[in-house]
């Protein structure tokens, strides 16, 4: 019996197992309504793991990563525009910092045991990582960044020109001929005036005529101090610039001298005649100024002879036109005549 029982739970064990099996391989295989077997896959949920979504750090550290690898080359482009701007290194290369220690900090395991010293100052991790690339991008940008030229100042030719621009122009030292100013870099010119406008300007401003040796100077005032130039007498004659010359005399009146005896002649006349004494048949005299009795001419006439002298821009006749220097009864004297000689030229 006991044997009869063994069997039968042998057999009942082998049953169940088959019936397992059955019941396992027909969950496995299913009919479709097309007549095909569908296999459906019952698998261990913990076999694969699920695929992980960024999370929000690893979106604002991305983001300064490309940020600040596009910021340092576009910084360093701009130093070699047409009108550079010149962005500080400094700058660029604390981009090149943040990138790097970014990448290193988030992508590439850490950097916990990095550090960067400089003096007293020791730090460590991404903070050391940062200052290390930051300072050697910063020494080897210094070699690239173009030096500019400083800046001219704005430049204005009606506002920083003393006297103001349209009082003058400028002149060529070999012609004398006006010429025209440019200023390039300041897109600003000063114009020389047009042959009539310095024409009509001339032609308004008298000149004086001063003789120097055989020319004739030419100049704006009466001390010739500003010459225009030289006029040579043997143009004026070739030319026939004279007609005709007409001579005056302006007489002043007769005066009596004794052999030493100032006499002021006439008020209009600058200086005074002054008696010197007579002998051998001269009477000789002096002219004095007026004002401070310096001596502008002295000279002896023979007998009733005459002289001509140049004071100033006039010219003077002076001559004896009675004399005597030994009389019996009375002092010696000198009857001295004064005209200016006036010279017009048609």
């Amino acid at each position: 019996m006991a044997n009869a029982s063994k069997l039968n739970h042998v057999h009942s064990t082998s049953a169940d197992l088959m019936e397992n099996q059955v019941d396992f391989s027909t969950s496995q295989i299913k009919r479709g309504q097309g007549g095909a077997d569908k296999l459906i896959s019952h698998q261990n949920p913990s076999s694969h793991k699920p695929r992980q979504a960024l999370s929000a750090e690893d979106i604002v550290v991305i983001i300064a990563i490309v940020m600040t690898l596009l910021l340092a080359p576009v910084l360093t482009m701009l130093w070699y525009l047409k009108s550079p701007i010149l962005v500080p290194p400094p700058i660029i290369a604390i981009f090149l910092g943040i990138a790097v220690a970014s990448i290193l900090y988030r992508f590439l395991g850490g950097v916990h045991n990095a550090s960067f010293t400089i003096g007293a100052l020791k730090v460590t991790g991404s903070a050391a990582i940062l200052i290390f690339v930051a300072w050697w991008a910063n020494e080897e940008l210094k070699g690239f960044m173009p030096k500019m030229s400083p800046k001219a100042p704005v430049f204005d030719l009606k506002k920083d020109v003393i006297p103001m621009a349209n009082t003058w122009h400028a002149v060529s030292t070999e012609t004398g001929q006006p010429v025209s100013l440019n200023f390039p870099h300041h897109a600003q010119q000063h114009l020389a005036p047009s042959v009539e406008t310095l024409s009509h300007f001339n032609v308004q401003r008298p000149l004086k005529l001063h003789h120097k040796g055989d020319d004739l100077v030419v100049s704006t005032d009466h001390h010739a101090r500003h010459i225009m130039g030289t006029l040579p007498l043997v143009e004026l004659k070739e030319l026939g610039f004279f007609n005709k010359v007409n001579m005056r005399l302006r007489p002043f009146e007769v005066a009596t001298f004794g052999a030493k005896q100032g006499i002021d002649m006439n008020s209009t006349l600058p200086f005074t005649i002054h008696t010197n004494g007579f002998s051998e048949n001269y009477t000789r005299f002096t002219l004095k100024e007026k004002n401070d009795e310096k001596i502008i001419y002295e000279d002896s006439i023979l007998l009733r002879g005459a002289k001509l002298f140049q004071y100033q821009d006039k010219y003077y006749f002076i001559s004896v036109v009675q004399v005597n220097h030994a009389p019996d009864d009375i002092e010696p004297y000198a009857k001295i005549y004064l005209a200016e000689l006036g010279v017009s030229y048609l």
